[in-house]
């Protein structure tokens, strides 16, 4: 599998990565995300194999691929959880507003 030099962003929190699987991303993640993305064709049979576990029609036989796997999975869990929060309230600075008791309007 060719590597892609570009700097490569996770997207999501990288701490629930073991250290070869964040190497390896960041590595070959830029080139992994074109691939996946249909920006690049695949150059080998290892790369057409990626594409098949990125699709889930196979699964992952190789560290990068289980990698990818799990950014996959992360990125979805935080999306789903930024979605599911609730707005942040608007700050209370603990000022009233002056005279708001005797304005009519």
């Amino acid at each position: 599998m060719l590597t892609d030099h570009r700097s490569f962003a996770f997207g999501c929190s990288s701490a629930v990565f073991p250290a070869d699987e964040v190497a390896a991303l960041a590595e070959a993640g830029g080139r992994l995300e074109a691939l996946a993305a249909g920006k690049t064709q695949p150059a080998d049979a290892e790369e057409e194999h990626f594409l098949k576990v990125d699709r889930e029609e196979a699964e992952p036989a190789t560290l990068l691929e289980r990698a990818w796997v799990r950014l996959k999975g992360r990125r979805e869990f935080e999306r789903e959880q930024a979605e599911a929060m609730p707005p942040e309230p608007e700050p209370d600075y603990g000022m009233i507003e002056f005279d708001k008791d005797r304005c009519w309007w």
